[in-house]
């Protein structure tokens, strides 16, 4: 590490302060990059500080690093860290960084011959690691080896461990002095949406987002969540702990708090933890809460020195959130863009720090290369002898796992900036190519297209274009049509594009629909009056307006009165958007998905809602929860989806999956068609539906259009799980707290929102807060559970 640094002037944009942000800075600047920090907090006020800061081989003791690729990845990271460790103590020394070079010792209740995860990963550390031994020999004798059972096994190697109170301080320093440029911002955004104005703004070539948990908000990360931790802190009189020591929490066991984890911090305190515990947002605790108390005595029990030992009294619990993701750590370039992301390391930021800022220092210089010479790089990413699926996205968020439809084909997103945001950044390893495509229209697609057919030597009869975003349903038939691909073509999917074209084409069927007017803008200019009362005569007092296209129940409204239709004809006469008038229905409000193959139907689920969508906007939680087929109502669920889509003029795509929405009207029970969708269903339902029946529908459409012929397999009956899903709006206002759903069901919780934040009241069903997905082997259970999780706000503004 030197302060005779190249520079190259080219600027480097990182967002965060933590240690991944710090780490990356230096790497990057040591490389000759001038690089801008923008955070809104630095040390000591950081989820940094509060780390355990023991260098493990992953899986830590406290992390939760189980997905296979980042497992492996943490592996090299991890080595890159450790060696960068011993050379940062060596030339700098510990009282000035905080980093020290102990002995970590690991034990196990069971030798580790009969424990095959533990034992792979001594075997695969023991060669890397100084100072490695193995057997009970090396136990002090302060330990009991009675402990719970009693300890079997157990090995020793030297581990960096870090106070992170001086570490931290010693890098923001560090940064500081090797002239990395620093701003006290908070940056908000989406960096993919917005990428353009931060390079502008910070004269930025690239941008790296290091901004742990506030990633939920820059990248729109839906799979991030907190994993809490907490230590207990006491003081190291007469240095006495010298060592670390740890047992890792027993898979098999049902105590949440089985974990020691024993760590000296610089020579005057010792941290005590343990705690490992996910969606869990308050860091308001104390030596009274049971868990963390549990937590202290094992480890006082464990090691007979803590015992005498006081407990720091300025701050004898620290608190913390780890940022984690569904699949770990993330660390990707977000392809065809200069955005770089560094975030979601869970209990192992400090382990991994240093391996996981060189490879983005690494992945910064071959996006430079691949511009520098776009030829070279470009000829190896699509295979001309393989199908190429192109797959469109612009609004809708993708819950699609594109590991299930790759196969052998090239995978080959075109997308709108907004529709790039949505993609999970741990689905970029399936695709082989991306393009962004501004402004997102039917010209700019078929260039973009027909541009990648050229460079990549691609046939016609080798391509699909496929979708699951509502507003790319239409201009991927249209794009069909013109490039003569096989797929669906307009004059049948515009039936589920626009929802007055739909009313057309089922006017001469049985099926109702609710009355309708499009609103007449020119009309209403002339005459006003006249107008209005045609309106209310023709539709009743009570009216739902809705956008011709569109989906999400962005810019509906409810009318009530003559004022409440007038005020809103003003608000609209000079828009360019379509809009219909719709009788107002009330009823119960259902859901189905109907899966055509070969043009027949093979698979069949629906859903009841716990609200209209639209009430979203206003406010309210909605849900879905699953309709069994033993439900009284289910026979006839299928009966009129099935009869709408026999009734449609223009016929329904053979191959796919198609949504329906409909009410059953209120005494009447008779069914009102509200939309048709060539597209799995919304928000969590598709996930809802896997959960129940082992059925992948956004999947299965995507497969079915390309022309695959998957096989459709349900889960054994005794296995099916019902199922149901909340989702819950913004409001505006900063969020002061989140509360985990504590449910008897099973809870999966999708958090876009993160502690601080400032919000805006949602506009459409897109702008989710909280999203949660309810599992119950007793369908009253979980009925129960969905009326508490659409009647609870799990979070609080000011």
């Amino acid at each position: 590490m030197s302060n005779l640094l190249p520079n190259n002037d080219m600027n480097i944009l990182v967002i965060g302060a933590g240690v991944s942000g710090l780490t990356t800075a230096i790497c990057l600047r040591e490389a000759g990059f001038s690089v801008v920090i923008v955070a809104d907090r630095f040390a000591p006020d950081l989820t940094s500080i509060v780390a355990g800061a023991l260098w493990e081989w992953p899986p830590a003791v406290c992390g939760s690093h189980g997905a296979p690729r980042s497992l492996e990845r943490s592996k090299e990271w991890c080595m890159t860290t450790y060696n960068k460790f011993k050379k940062i103590h060596a030339e700098f020394g510990p009282e000035e960084t905080g980093l020290y070079l102990r002995d970590a010792y690991f034990y196990f209740k069971d030798v580790l011959e009969n424990r095959p995860d533990d034992l792979r990963k001594m075997n695969e550390l023991k060669d890397k690691v100084d100072g490695f031994e193995r057997g009970l020999q090396i136990v002090k004798e302060t330990i009991d080896l009675n402990f719970k059972g009693g300890i079997k096994d157990a090995y020793k190697h030297m581990a960096p461990m870090t106070n992170t109170d001086v570490y931290m301080k010693w890098l923001l320093q560090y940064v500081k002095d090797i002239g990395c440029e620093i701003i006290q911002e908070k940056i908000t955004v989406n960096v993919v949406q917005n990428e353009q104005e931060l390079l502008r703004r910070f004269n930025a070539k690239a941008i790296v987002n290091c901004a742990g948990l506030g990633s939920i908000a820059t990248t729109g990360d839906t799979s991030m969540y907190p994993l809490r931790g907490a230590l207990v802190r006491v003081k190291n009189l007469g240095k006495v702990v010298t060592d670390a020591h740890c047992i890792s929490h027993e898979q098999s066991s049902s105590n949440e708090q089985d974990i020691v984890y024993i760590v000296p911090r610089g020579d005057d305190l010792v941290v005590l933890g343990g705690l490992t515990q996910q969606d869990q947002w308050d860091t308001n605790l104390s030596l009274e809460v049971p868990i963390i108390r549990q937590m202290y005595d094992g480890c006082l029990e464990f090691l007979q020195e803590l015992r005498e030992l006081p407990l720091d009294e300025t701050e004898p619990v620290r608190t913390g959130l780890r940022p984690l993701t569904e699949e770990n750590v993330c660390v990707e370039r977000v392809l065809n863009t200069h955005v770089f992301y560094n975030y979601g390391h869970g209990g192992s930021g400090v382990t991994l720090s240093w391996g996981c800022s060189q490879e983005i220092l690494q992945l910064v210089q071959e996006m430079l290369r691949e511009e520098a010479n776009p030829v070279a790089f470009s000829s190896s990413k699509i295979d001309g002898n393989k199908q190429t699926v192109f797959v469109l996205y612009d609004m809708i968020a993708s819950q699609t796992n594109f590991r299930h439809i790759r196969g052998n084909k090239n995978l080959v997103l075109l997308c709108s900036r907004q529709g790039l945001s949505k993609i999970i950044p741990s689905q970029y390893q399936h695709l082989d190519l991306v393009r962004i495509v501004e402004p997102y229209n039917f010209q700019n697609l078929l260039q973009t297209y027909q541009q990648i057919k050229t460079d990549y030597k691609l046939l016609d009869h080798d391509c699909r274009i496929v979708t699951n975003d509502q507003y790319s349903v239409l201009l991927a038939a249209q794009l069909r049509e013109a490039l003569n691909l096989v797929g669906d073509r307009p004059i049948m999917i515009r039936q589920f594009t626009d929802k007055s074209y739909l009313k057309s084409a089922l006017k001469n069927s049985l099926i109702r629909v609710p009355k309708y007017l499009i609103f007449a803008q020119e009309q209403y200019r002339k005459e006003p009056v006249l107008y209005l009362n045609f309106v209310l005569e023709e539709l009743g007092n009570h009216i739902f307006i809705k956008p011709v296209i569109g989906a999400g129940s962005e810019k509906t409204r409810r009318i009530h009165s003559v004022d409440d239709l007038k005020a809103w004809c003003d608000s609209n006469v000079d828009s360019n958007e379509e809009f219909e008038f719709n009788e107002f229905i009330k009823g119960q409000l259902y859901n189905t998905s109907v899966v055509i193959k070969n043009g027949q139907p093979c698979y069949f689920a629906a859903c009841k809602h716990y609200r209209p969508n639209d009430e979203f906007i206003y406010g309210h939680q909605i849900g879905n929860i699953i309709v069994r087929e033993e439900d009284p109502e289910f026979h006839k669920l299928w009966q009129f989806s099935s009869e709408t889509l026999q009734s449609l003029e223009h016929g329904y795509p053979q191959n796919g999956v198609l949504n329906i929405d409909f009410f059953l009207q209120e005494g009447s029970e008779e069914p009102i068609l509200m939309e048709v969708a060539a597209r799995t269903p919304g928000e969590l339902v598709s996930r809802m539906f896997y959960i129940y029946q082992g059925v992948r529908l956004n999947e299965l459409h995507l497969q079915l259009q390309i022309g695959d012929s998957p096989e459709i397999i349900l889960k054994d009956r005794n296995e099916w799980k019902y199922s149901a899903y909340s989702i819950h709006p913004k409001k505006d206002g900063v969020v002061t707290a989140i509360e985990k759903p504590i449910l008897e069901s099973d809870v999966e919780v999708y958090w876009q929102i993160y502690l601080g934040q400032r919000l805006k009241g949602s506009q459409s069903m897109r702008d989710v807060a909280i999203g949660i997905i309810l599992s119950h082997h007793n369908f009253s259970t979980l009925q129960g559970d969905y009326e508490v999780a659409n009647s609870t706000n799990f979070y609080n503004i000011d």
